[in-house]
């Protein structure tokens, strides 16, 4: 499989598929929902970082 065929969750190794059976980024909404809120909190980090900074 490709990059593009598996789960965009790093740890997840999954086909990825949307809800009509189609590829999709994602094999499970929980995989999305856990992959969103990783996005999150990377963001909120890189904020707070640069905040310390000044």
């Amino acid at each position: 499989m490709t990059d593009r065929d598996e789960c965009r969750m790093p740890t997840c190794s999954e086909p990825a598929r949307d809800r009509t059976g189609y590829a999709g980024r994602f094999c499970s909404d929980s995989c999305e929902v856990r992959y969103e809120h990783l996005q999150a909190d990377a963001r909120d980090a890189a904020m707070d970082e640069s905040e310390d900074r000044y």
